[in-house]
């Protein structure tokens, strides 16, 4: 595809690509539906930079779950 740059990260045999926060963020609506705000939200504090997209999602899910005083 003409223009379109990957930029995965760290592929280890057997084990899902990882994504920098930026990336994922920048894809948030095409990939999880979400807007890049809600990412930001679910990824606040999490340790480390690179994610794979499971582990997005799981905090994703986890972050439009939780109660709101």
């Amino acid at each position: 595809m003409a223009g379109k740059k990957s930029t995965k990260m760290e592929v280890n045999s057997g084990s899902e690509p990882r994504y920098s926060l930026a990336e994922l963020t920048a894809h948030a609506k095409e990939r999880f539906g979400v807007r890049p705000e809600v990412i930001a939200g679910a990824m606040y504090g999490a340790a480390g930079e690179l994610f794979t997209v499971a582990e997005v999602q799981e905090q994703i899910k986890h972050f439009m779950k939780a109660k709101v005083d």
